[in-house]
Formats: structure tokens, sequence, C-alpha cells
């Protein structure tokens, strides 16, 4: 899935939006934005910009060879699954060298994790460091805008986004060695080997993906025993393409629970009763879909209140 992830390999956050005068003047004005400086300061792989999703291309390159601070802008060509939606997004990153921005040209497409730009010390920055905001959809006009204070700001389809908002951290890519407050979501935890959860809502979502901006395919009654093998933030993966919240998962088994099969057919109809009316809500599910058995009647198996579905198009 094309999850967004932090951008480089070391996190070393110096400032945030939050802590910072210059940086401060970004989020107070109108527009805004919300700029990080991060400066693990190392040469070799450690100190590379990376493209932290499937692909992404350059949208316009500034400052190089004139006194202006360099900047480059980012965007992705198809959407990308953050903590908080799924869209395109654009990303404005600046204070590398001349010597690197020559390296590439408008156009240029990047795949996850390759390395895009050495971070450097353009524009009369103090140490090396990549200055990097992040803006939800397209790049709009010139990619920025002056705000009320007189602060460029970047500029895109549907506004700027908090960059812990916009970014996973693979911890299988990026050491956290200072966040600088900022509370990030792990994509990967530690992988779980057959261990079984219950679910404690009395009726929980199955989400296409990690995130509550994601469709609902089916619902889970309260004590239905799920093997998770890992978790995305506070979502827990149940199969390839489903997950459900954490927060409604415990590992205490009830005294009595729920199994689950898994649909077959390609669009399974669900009825209201066996061999009932059929249901428009949450359905018909698609093939590969979780299902709690709580009953079974004439070759019909309850999966929810008043949701019923048949029999052989399960395993």
């Amino acid at each position: 899935m094309n999850y967004l992830i932090y951008p480089l390999k070391i996190m070393n956050i110096t400032q945030t939006y939050k802590n910072d005068f210059s940086h401060s003047r970004h989020t107070i004005g109108t527009p805004k934005d919300y700029p990080i400086d991060d400066n693990y300061g190392a040469a070799g792989s450690n100190g590379y910009f990376y493209c932290p999703c499937d692909k992404m291309v350059v949208k316009k390159i500034y400052g190089v060879g004139t006194t202006a601070t360099n900047v480059l802008w980012l965007e992705s060509l198809t959407p990308v699954i953050t903590p908080t939606f799924t869209d395109f997004v654009t990303i404005m990153v600046a204070h590398m060298e001349d010597s690197e921005l020559k390296k590439i040209k408008i156009g240029d497409v990047f795949s996850r994790k390759e390395a895009i730009v050495l971070e450097g010390k353009d524009g009369n920055a103090t140490g090396e460091h990549f200055h990097i905001v992040i803006g939800r959809g397209k790049m709009a006009n010139t990619g920025w805008i002056k705000n009320s204070n007189g602060i460029w700001v970047i500029d895109t389809t549907k506004g700027a986004i908090k960059p812990e908002d916009a970014f996973f951290i693979d911890n299988n890519f990026t050491i956290v060695k200072g966040s600088n407050g900022l509370n990030f979501i792990n994509l990967y935890s530690e992988e779980i080997k057959d261990e079984y959860y219950y679910t404690t809502a009395d009726s929980l979502n199955i989400r296409i993906g990690p995130g509550t901006n994601f469709n609902t395919v089916n619902t889970l009654p309260k004590n239905t025993k799920l093997k998770i093998s890992q978790f995305v933030g506070n979502w827990a993966k149940i199969n390839n393409k489903e997950y459900i919240s954490a927060n409604y998962l415990t590992k205490e088994k009830p005294n009595t629970w729920f199994e689950t099969k898994t649909t077959i057919a390609n669009s399974l109809n669900v009825r209201n009763k066996p061999a009932g009316t059929i249901l428009k809500t949450n359905a018909p599910l698609p093939k590969g879909t979780t299902v709690a058995v709580i009953t079974e009647k004439n070759n019909w198996i309850k999966i929810g209140e008043n949701r019923w579905v048949y029999k052989d198009y399960l395993i």
C-alpha cells in the first residue's frame, strides 16, 4: 500500500512549527504551513532526502545559481495513505546546495526509498539540514505564497498539513534520534506470531485501510476472536486489505466468543434474515471479507444484527 513515510534515514528534528520564532511565523500567519528542520548533519546515505511514497515527480526547482535559498518541490504521482487522509501530497524542501539540485530536473520521477538530494546549508543556514514542509493535494500556482507575516509558505490545492499528520515512521527505514515533541505514528510494530485478540466494541467497523477515512466493509460483534499479526499505528491488520481499531481489542479471553470466516464469492449478498431481503448497507461483501459466525440456521450464517449470508460462500 502507498503509505507516506518519513523521508530521512535518521530523524533528528531540531526545530518545529511550535518552538522557534522564525518557524512560528509560518503558523500564526494566513495562510499557514508547518515547517520542520531536520539536521542529522551526516554525509553519505544518512544525509539524503528519500522518496517517501511509491512515486514522486520533481515539480519545481528554485534558487540555483542565485543568492536566493534553494528550494525543491516534489509531488506524489498517485494518492498516498497518511495517518489522517488519503490524497495527493506536495513536499517543499529547502537548503540543498547548487551542486545537488543540478543533478535533477523538473519532470524527474523517483521511486520509494530512492535517494533524491543531499542536505546542505544553502541560503546562509547555520548548518547542514533540510527545511521540510508538506501540503495536501497538488502544487498550486507557483508552489508558495506570502502569508500575512510576509513569510513564504507552501501553496497546494488543499492546504498545508502538520508533518505528524502526514508521515508514518517506517522503523525498518528510519531511526528516530529526536522528534522534538512531535508525535508520529509507527507504520509497523513488531510482528506478533499466533497471538489472538478479542473485540470489545458492540459493533466494530472493518475498514479497507488504517484510518477512519477508509470505507467500512463490514462490522464485527463483541467477543469476536481474531488473529492479529501486525499493527499499523493504532490499527490492527486482519488481512492484506482489512483493518480494525486496536483500541477495541483485548487479549483477555471471554467466556464465549465468535470464530470468523472469509467470503469467497466476488460479491456476496447480505440479507436481513435467512433467504430474506437483500441489504444495501455495508453490502454486498467483496471477496475476502472477514465475518463473524454468530449462529447458523438452515445453511445461513448470522454475521451481525439482522445480517445473514449463505454458508456455501464462506471458508
